[in-house]
């Protein structure tokens, strides 16, 4: 893959021949994650702050360094994975905050400090599925001045001393389910998912790093690309 760079992207990097894949990955390592962070951050700010974002989270397998032994003896191993929580611009696709975890499940505290990366002068709704449902997370929602489109788990209780959005959002849920979903268009919330799926098509769904450190680096450069990618695609539309 690297052999194939074209001589005009070498010429516009300043290199004379594509480098190793060892020498990517020793610079992989000595990478910090703030500049990352910092990096897709600015690029979506190239466009004016979101109306309406989207939180999900979806896992990357990787390898375990046992694969070959599990063919030999015929035993099956637990698949492992590395989740990234991202939170979307439902208008132009591009991720405004990422979080790389390695253990599964605890998506309801990582909405908040993703809330903390997107602009708050336009916001007006976040849509997120049943697994960011808290008392919490839909008053900070609420204390932005937007709506918490959070759809509630079956059985929550309306009463909620001192989180009045909370309260409001599962009142109105309760009324008329279907009808709060048409009404709020629920369905946008899908959109973080077909970032998800361009992602896995353009980068594919595995990480070839086996450290935990270098494969949260190797998300985050994922998410540069993507937004670097819907930036060109944005550009060219005129927008």
């Amino acid at each position: 893959m690297l052999g194939s760079l074209s001589p005009l992207l070498l010429q516009r990097l300043g290199l004379e021949r594509p480098p190793s894949y060892s020498l990517l990955q020793k610079t992989l390592k000595r990478l910090d994650t703030r500049l990352l962070h910092r990096m897709y951050r600015l690029l979506a700010r190239r466009h004016p702050p979101p109306r309406d974002v989207a939180v999900d989270s979806t896992g990357f397998s990787h390898s375990t360094g046992g694969e070959w032994m599990a063919v030999r003896f015929k035993k099956t191993r637990r698949r492992r994975s590395t989740a990234l929580h991202a939170i979307v611009d439902t208008d132009t696709l591009m991720i405004h905050g990422a979080r790389v975890k390695t253990r599964p499940g605890g998506d309801a505290r990582e909405l908040i400090p993703l809330l903390r990366s997107v602009p708050h002068q336009r916001l007006e709704t976040v849509y997120g599925d049943k697994a960011y449902i808290s008392r919490e997370n839909v008053q900070a929602i609420h204390d932005l001045g937007a709506y918490p489109c959070i759809e509630p788990r079956r059985g929550m209780r309306a009463r909620s001393i001192g989180y009045r959005g909370y309260r409001e959002l599962i009142s109105e849920y309760r009324r008329d389910p279907e009808g709060w979903k048409k009404r709020h268009d629920y369905g946008r919330r899908g959109l973080v998912e077909t970032v998800f799926g361009m992602m896995r098509v353009r980068f594919t769904g595995g990480l070839s790093s086996r450290r935990q450190r270098e494969q949260r680096r190797e998300l985050l450069i994922r998410v540069i690309l993507h937004n670097i990618e819907r930036l060109n695609i944005l550009e060219c539309a005129g927008r």
